[in-house]
Formats: structure tokens, C-alpha cells, sequence
């Protein structure tokens, strides 16, 4: 029997087992005990995408499904926030070909956690405002470009990205996301902003499409949401950690999108962190602020999804600082059951935090 007959054999005994509500939706829930997450089996993206969610107090799906990814990976490169969880931190520097950079004002713990380690690399960014608490600009991505293969071609086959950061207060109290993408075409533009953040690649490597999915970076990110949500027609459902209303002293490309898709009748509705929302007036938008049961829980998400098509995700928070010089990144997803289980995960912690 052939490898591609293997293959669809496989995933049709596989979807003969699962419940028949989980075929009919695309996606079927894979339970590896320890964690969760969610597959696609059906259309042009089925079995190249995977995702997790994650809640306060639960087991940390995203956090396991980062684990399953990473550990049988012949070659890793990685960008990310804050990455501290321990367990992370013990297979990042006990991997041989795992390259990496996290943002050396924001992560206090990161020297401690990687010093050593000549294949990690700090980077700091320069000043958004001097007046700020916070007031550096953010080496904020959160990817890791996996590659697998042990014979040539070689090459990045993977790329795990989203809102989840790398550390034990987002796996244990935060909401969160995380999607993985099998996609050398996408993972290559993760693996050249990597060599772009090091100093080995002119220029933004991206937008970048591969069929249904596209990903951009830094100042391609707001554009990129802007346009999808531009084109939607019924509605946008929006679950992110803070967004920042446009200003003519500081304009906000995504927010001026969403007002302007709610004003042609696009139903908008818009989950953010209350602490972060309290002082903002979104005039007419509809905005839920979401209270945490405590000040050190977020409501981490940044995502997006049009018309129940098209999810968007990564790293990419919906305020003008984000589009003010930090490195980021989104990636949107056409695929209609990836956006039912968004719009039912949406509606899960809206109602969890009303």
C-alpha cells in the first residue's frame, strides 16, 4: 500500500471512532491525557492544523501541545517574550539545535534561565515612551519554525505560534491560545524573521500566503487585520488582551476597522481584560470587559474571527504600540470548523467572565 493510501486509510478508521457531532463540525479533540487540543480532518487543511486552548486552573493545553511539538524536532529556532516555564527552559537548553531570542527588558528571569546557553540570544528594542511605565518598545512574539527532517530537502515544516507566552503564569492563570501550522512556506517566513531579528535577513519576510493561511509581521500585522476585517460581512468576534481606541494623535488602523464594520450593520462584538478597558471609552462598539477572578489573571487572547470563516491569531495586540515599532506577528486561517471552535471557545469565557 502506498504512503498517501496509508495515510487516508488511517484518518478514515481514525473518523469512524470519533463522535459523529466532531466529524460533522471538521475537527475532531485529541486527548493525550496530560493535554488537549483540537485537529482538523476535513478540507484543504486537514491534519495541517492544530490548536489549543487554555483556561485558568486547567491543565495547560497549549503548554502541552508546545512540549509534543518541540521535543522531536531535529532543528528549532525560536523567538519568544518571556520564555520561563521550566519545563521549556530544560528542553530548549538540552537541545542540541535549538536556536532562540527573548526581549532582554521584559524577561528579568531569562538570564538566570539561559546563561550558558551560547544558542540564546537577548535583544532589546529602543523606547516607545519615556513617560511610560513600560515604556520599551517589545520583542513580542511568542513562535517557534520546527524542522523535522533528517534527509534533504531540509528545512523549516513547522511553525507553533499564538497568543500563549512561554512561562508558568500563562500556563497556569491566563487564557490563552496556541495553533500549529504545517507549512514550509509559512514557517520558512517565521525562520527568516528569526534570522531578520538577528541581523542575518534584509527586511520584513512577510505577508507570506500558503493557500488558506497567511502570516505577517511587525508593521504588516495591522494592515493585514484591517483587511480581513474590511471584508467582512456579518460579523467579527474579537477576544484580545487590550485594545486602544484610534486618536488623531495616535491612530489605530484595526480598532478604525472594527468601528467601521460595525457603522455598514457587520455585528462586532469585542471580549477585552477589564483592567485593561476601564479608563477607554469605545464609543458605540460593543466591548465586553471581561473581570478576572484575580489581579493575576489575563485574558490573554488575541484573536479574531470573520464572518465564522477565518480565524486570526499570534502575537499581535489590538493598541498602537504594538504597530509603534514592536516585532509581532499574526496569521490568519481560512477554514470554517477552525472558526467554530473559536466562536465556541469565545463564547465559552464570555460567559465564564460576565
Amino acid at each position: 500500500m502506498s504512503f498517501s493510501k496509508m495515510i487516508f486509510s488511517g484518518l478514515f478508521m481514525f473518523a469512524l471512532v470519533m463522535p459523529v457531532a466532531a466529524v460533522a463540525q471538521g475537527y475532531v479533540e485529541v486527548d493525550k491525557g496530560s493535554h488537549k487540543y483540537n485537529r482538523l480532518i476535513e478540507g484543504p487543511l486537514a491534519d495541517r492544523i492544530v490548536w489549543a486552548f487554555d483556561d485558568p486552573g486547567d491543565d495547560s493545553n497549549p503548554l502541552g501541545l508546545l512540549l509534543e511539538t518541540l521535543r522531536p524536532a531535529r532543528k528549532i529556532v525560536w523567538a519568544s517574550y518571556k520564555p520561563t516555564h521550566p519545563d521549556l527552559v530544560d528542553l530548549l537548553n538540552g537541545h542540541k539545535r535549538a536556536w532562540g531570542i527573548y526581549d532582554e527588558n521584559y524577561c528579568g528571569d531569562c538570564d538566570d534561565a539561559f546563561g550558558g546557553n551560547k544558542k540564546v540570544t537577548a535583544v532589546a528594542l529602543g523606547i516607545y515612551s519615556s513617560r511610560s511605565r513600560r515604556k520599551w518598545l517589545v520583542m513580542h512574539h511568542k513562535f517557534a519554525a520546527i524542522d523535522y527532517s533528517k534527509n534533504k530537502p531540509s528545512g523549516s515544516e513547522a511553525v507553533i505560534a499564538g497568543s500563549f507566552n512561554w512561562n508558568e503564569k500563562a500556563a497556569e492563570r491566563n487564557y490563552e491560545d496556541i495553533v500549529r501550522i504545517n507549512s514550509r512556506k509559512i514557517a520558512g517566513a517565521f525562520w527568516r524573521e528569526y534570522k531578520r531579528i538577528k541581523g542575518k535577513h534584509a527586511g520584513n519576510p512577510g505577508p507570506v500566503s500558503d493557500g488558506d493561511i497567511e502570516v505577517a509581521f511587525n508593521e504588516h500585522c495591522a494592515p493585514l487585520l484591517a483587511r480581513y476585517i474590511d471584508a467582512a460581512q456579518k460579523s467579527v468576534h474579537v477576544a484580545v488582551w487590550t485594545i486602544s481606541p484610534s486618536s488623531s494623535r495616535k491612530p489605530n488602523p484595526v480598532y478604525d476597522a472594527l468601528v467601521s464594520a460595525m457603522e455598514r450593520g457587520v455585528k462586532v462584538r469585542i471580549l477585552t481584560d477589564a483592567r485593561k478597558a476601564r479608563k477607554r471609552d469605545y464609543g458605540d462598539l460593543d466591548v465586553i470587559r471581561a473581570e478576572m477572578p484575580s489581579r493575576k489573571t489575563h485574558l490573554h487572547h488575541k484573536f479574531a474571527v470573520i464572518d465564522g470563516k477565518t480565524v486570526i491569531t499570534g502575537s499581535y495586540n489590538y493598541v498602537t504600540k504594538a504597530l509603534s515599532g514592536n516585532y509581532e506577528n499574526v496569521v490568519a486561517i481560512n477554514s470554517p470548523a477552525m472558526a467554530t471552535s473559536y466562536s465556541a471557545w469565545w463564547e465559552t469565557v464570555r460567559a465564564a467572565l460576565q
